[in-house]
């Protein structure tokens, strides 16, 4: 029997009572390429729900700051960054399709700063085909999504992988041009920093003691190269997680939906009471070990090989991995901790679909209240 709370206050109660309890680029054609003599440059793989050409990313970006009353784009197409913006350490990003997701994207471009960036991505198809335990990145120069290249920090790339070693981490090109998840964020990051380049990294599932100890040796990596190099987090070094939050709903989610409230008005209301809850609760203030850990309890269960959801949150383990290596990294550094800030939750059905007309974009899944997707963007940087 479907179980129903009266209403979402019951639920941000019952939600807060188990959080307490101990833990057990360049301009080019305006369609996808293939990739070039020697495999340099990853094609853009979804077509549909994300811009294919920089006509359609602006415009889809102008459509969302006009929907949330922030200010429009620059005349070289570009987010300002004001003065009182915050600077983001670290961020959550949603990746699902731009005219869904893009109200709640765009909160976080003022505050994106830094020209090299790790970008921590969900790999959708790791569990079905079993991998997990070792990160996965790639070999290519430069992605091309939304008509634009945008560049790998090769360099950057090449250390991580030696330090890391081959238990840790490996190159795996065909993972990386079958998932989504990284090249969704690259138009949303170049709008704010024109020339950044960037690491992608997909995470698979693992033991969270495993994910905290390769967290741990990341950060150190990169915190070496901040001291060599004379980087700052936030400054010149920044971490983006690929993230959506609840796929919520009982139609279409091939015979594993997840609707633990109901499928109707006060089922979606519930819904998002749960998320904002969770976000609350594990993902803002402070951030140390224990709040992605905690989110990590909640989301999925550590002791099942398969690593199964308890709220199916897509970004499972990118989100705590991403803030571990965070949290992590300002203490390799000796730097104040990071702070957590909700800037925006919304999803599919309560936002609806960004009018974009003039674009090719369209949408991969309906929004429905028995079909729907929560998003969250989460900033991060140092306390005070």
């Amino acid at each position: 029997m479907t179980r129903r709370f009266a209403s979402p206050a019951l639920v941000a109660l019952a939600a807060l009572t188990l959080l307490a309890a101990p833990a057990a680029g360049v301009a080019g054609s305006e369609t996808p390429t293939a990739p070039a003599a020697g495999g340099t440059v990853r094609a853009q793989l979804d077509t549909v729900g994300f811009a294919v050409s920089w006509h359609d990313m602006l415009a889809v970006t102008a459509a969302a700051l006009a929907a949330e009353g922030l200010p429009p784009l620059a005349a070289a197409g570009v987010v300002a960054h004001p003065d009182t913006a915050a600077t983001w350490t670290a961020a959550i990003m949603p990746h699902d399709d731009y005219v869904y997701a893009g109200r709640t994207a765009v909160h976080l471009l003022p505050g994106l700063r830094a020209r090299h960036w790790v970008v921590f991505g969900v790999c959708h198809a790791c569990r079905r085909i079993g991998w997990r335990d070792r990160l996965i990145l790639d070999d290519f120069d430069r992605w091309r999504v939304a008509g634009r290249e945008f560049p790998v920090n090769t360099a950057l790339r090449a250390e991580l992988l030696a330090g890391l070693g081959p238990t840790a981490a490996v190159v795996d090109r065909e993972r990386q041009v079958r998932e989504h998840s990284v090249e969704a964020l690259l138009p949303w990051l170049y709008l704010a920093v024109p020339d950044a380049d960037f690491v992608p990294i997909l995470v698979p599932g693992m033991a969270l003691a495993r994910m905290d100890s390769l967290a741990n040796r990341l950060a150190e990596l990169l915190a070496d190269v901040c001291r060599r190099r004379g980087w700052e987090p936030g400054r010149d070094l920044g971490l983006l997680i690929s993230a959506d939050a609840v796929h919520y709903g009982c139609e279409q989610w091939g015979g594993r939906g997840y609707d633990p409230f109901g499928c109707d008005a006060c089922g979606h209301a519930a819904a998002v009471v749960q998320d904002r809850t969770l976000a609350r609760a594990t993902l803002c203030g402070p951030l140390t070990p224990a709040g992605p850990a905690s989110f990590a309890r909640l989301v999925w269960d550590d002791a099942h090989p398969d690593y199964p959801y308890r709220i199916t949150w897509c970004g499972l383990h990118s989100i705590p991995f991403g803030l571990l290596t965070a949290a992590h990294l300002q203490r390799a550094l000796a730097l104040p901790p990071l702070d957590g800030r909700l800037l925006r939750y919304g999803d599919s059905v309560s936002d609806g679909r960004l009018p974009a007309p003039g674009t090719r974009l369209g949408v991969t899944a309906p929004n429905t209240l028995r079909h729907w997707v929560g998003y969250a963007a989460v900033g991060y940087r140092p306390a005070g």
